[in-house]
């Protein structure tokens, strides 16, 4: 009997390993290829995002700045200009107050004022005409002011709580009352001397 000796190395089994670890490798690097891919695609969008949206921000800020730079130009002015309004428009409201309220007949009902140089705006509201023109005259005779005259009046009807609107025949039963916005002049004489002249 001859022995069978085989002295080549067995190559097949040895092929078959490499073949496995160099698919693995490739899948592996594929894989990580891909992924990378995605990265930067997203990225690559995200940053377009990011751009569109810093220009936008870019553009409001640039805006608002106009804005806050036409707001403080406006109001600039120095302290003698301040002082010399303050001077000039400087003195005491409240005797021309109490007056203003004093005159006012029964059921009527001061509703704004406003303070100018040499004026006061009050808007009040009246029940009839003749209460109007009593009250203009009673500023005319006071010596807090030396004119006073009517800039506009409105009538509306008093309504509590919410009620439906009024039918001409109800308007026609109801009287309504008056706003009447008037302007007097202020004696700034007689105002600074206390009240008294």
């Amino acid at each position: 009997m001859v022995p069978d000796i085989n002295l080549l190395p067995q190559l097949e089994k040895r092929a078959d390993s490499p073949k496995l670890f160099y698919s693995l490798l490739i899948l592996v690097v594929g894989i990580v290829l891909i992924y990378l891919m995605f990265l930067y695609f997203t990225a690559k969008s995200d940053l377009s995002m990011l751009l569109e949206e810093e220009e936008s921000l870019t553009t409001q800020v640039d805006q608002l700045q106009q804005e806050l730079d036409a707001k403080q130009s406006v109001n600039q002015g120095s302290l003698e200009e301040s002082m010399l309004f303050v001077q000039r428009v400087s003195y005491p409201v409240t005797p021309l107050m109490e007056e203003v309220q004093k005159l006012l007949p029964a059921y009527s009902y001061l509703r704004s004022y406003e303070f100018q140089p040499d004026l006061i705006n009050v808007t009040i509201d009246f029940e009839s005409m003749p209460d109007i023109s009593k009250y203009v005259e009673k500023l005319l005779v006071s010596p807090y002011f030396t004119d006073a005259k009517i800039n506009s009046i409105s009538n509306f009807y008093v309504q509590v709580g919410k009620q439906q609107e009024l039918t001409s025949e109800q308007k026609f039963k109801e009287v309504p009352r008056y706003s009447v916005s008037i302007t007097a002049t202020i004696d700034q004489m007689y105002l600074a001397g206390g009240g008294q002249s």
